[in-house]
């Protein structure tokens, strides 16, 4: 019995994921970072390389996380895909940027409406499953949006349906393969996995927006969509090849368990600060990525293709951003460093807004992708590395409830720029948050502690 559970032990190991009930204790301790040894990791040569330095180890060391990794950047390049060519054919449709910034919240509303009870699904299913079916689905939503305008009966509406659609099957995948990372990988290269995570979901917003304003320019809007169609069809086959490590089983969710991962962040001081940091700029300064269109067309005067360029300016800072998170491999004094990139971030949108050339306007897109990747980055691995598997995907869901924010801020920024001007929305939005931000970093013992 004793050597059958060694060998138990060791495959999972091999398989990188933390075993022992001391593991899982420690993983929802509020500890300042996760130094190399705390969790069990494989002792044999083999399982272990005499190095484990370089930006892009995690992908060289688990194959089963690369293939994970492909799958994840398929399935976001479709959804960058279907980004721009919803907010093109929104505002030629109406020429309205209110319109625009009301797509964006119907995108975004499922991670409010959602998030919460898809965090039990996650957390009492098979993820790879979910993971799949979501994948299928939005495949599914692309060929019928695709049809709807190659045959020219789009409307207005239907562009609202899509989005909340696809919004909601996002706010399930988003989390679920956040949950899936910590699966794959050891506890000592977690950081190292979230950031070449991010680092390939934003390197898609480099080579997605590219390639759909090119697709608009020469095919047209339906053709984009037919082209996401196809990106997530090979998200789906990337993600059947995938081996998870089984979980033990658990019960059905109880009322309680729903909002467990809402509960632990409250109650957490570190957690909750870190929510809070993410919440602000993703209010008042994310909705300007819904607004680049209306730069593109009416302020910069670029097309199609330079709304591909400007989002590509802005995704390569963003890997950028996100290598250097994944180069860390502790994160001492993390609440000074995020504080410091969350209102730098907005003083750098605060700049674009009002940029009136692209000779400034793409550099700053750069920075402000860095910024933004980069502390969203951080701020991802922390959380990560300070909760246990049991409740992961609850706290993740519950923390992409930040992300139902964006919508939000989408609406009001919206109709500011109709009133007044897209500039004057984006630098007021910009300047809100570094200040709540500066303000957050001062006062939050949470931050100070990290």
């Amino acid at each position: 019995m004793a050597r059958q559970a060694i060998e138990v032990d060791a495959a999972e190991r091999v398989r990188g994921r933390p075993t022992t009930d001391d593991d899982r204790e420690e993983s929802l301790r509020p500890v300042p970072a996760a130094p190399a040894g705390i969790a069990p990791g494989p002792s044999s040569p083999a399982a272990l390389p005499a190095t484990r330095g370089g930006i892009f180890s995690s992908l060289g060391r688990y194959p089963t996380y690369r293939r994970l990794w492909f799958g994840s950047m398929a399935a976001s390049l479709g959804q960058w895909m279907q980004q721009v060519a919803l907010g093109w054919l929104a505002l030629s449709l109406t020429d309205s940027p209110a319109f625009v910034g009301t797509v964006g919240f119907a995108a975004g509303l499922p991670f409010l409406v959602i998030a919460i009870p898809v965090g039990v699904v996650i957390d009492r299913f098979d993820r790879r499953h979910v993971l799949l079916a979501c994948q299928a689905l939005a495949a599914l939503v692309a060929l019928v949006a695709s049809a709807v305008v190659i045959t020219g009966v789009v409307e207005p509406w239907h562009l609202l349906v899509i989005a909340f659609v696809t919004g909601s099957l996002q706010a399930t995948m988003l989390p679920t393969q956040q949950s899936l990372v910590p699966s794959l990988v050891e506890r000592e290269d977690l950081t190292n996995a979230i950031g070449t995570n991010s680092a390939g979901q934003n390197l898609t917003r480099v080579v997605g927006p590219s390639i759909t304003g090119v697709v608009i320019g020469v095919a047209g809007v339906g053709a984009a969509f037919v082209l996401q169609a196809v990106t997530l069809v090979l998200a789906f086959a990337l993600v059947w090849t995938v081996t998870i490590p089984a979980r033990v089983p658990r019960s059905a969710a109880s009322r309680k368990g729903v909002f467990e991962g809402v509960r632990l962040i409250r109650r957490r001081a570190d957690l909750r600060a870190l929510f809070l940091l993410a919440a602000i700029p993703t209010f008042f300064v994310f909705p300007y990525i819904q607004f680049l269109t209306v730069y593109a067309r009416d302020i910069l005067e670029i097309g199609p293709g330079g709304l591909g360029v400007l989002l590509a300016c802005s995704g390569s800072g963003a890997v950028v951003g996100s290598l250097v998170v994944a180069a860390r491999r502790q994160m001492v004094g993390a609440g000074r460093m995020l504080t410091i990139m969350t209102v730098a971030y907005g003083l750098v949108v605060a700049g674009f807004a009002v940029s009136p050339t692209v000779f400034l306007s793409f550099p700053l897109l750069f920075l402000a992708g860095m910024l933004g990747a980069g502390y969203m980055s951080a701020n991802n691995a922390i959380i990560q590395l300070r909760v246990d598997d049991d409740v992961r995907g609850r706290v993740m869901a519950a923390y992409l409830l930040t992300m139902g924010l964006m919508p939000l801020g989408a609406l009001p920024m919206g109709y500011v720029a109709d009133v007044a001007s897209t500039p004057t929305a984006v630098f007021t939005g910009a300047l809100v948050s570094s200040g709540l931000a500066a303000v957050l970093g001062f006062r939050s013992r949470g931050l100070r502690s990290l």
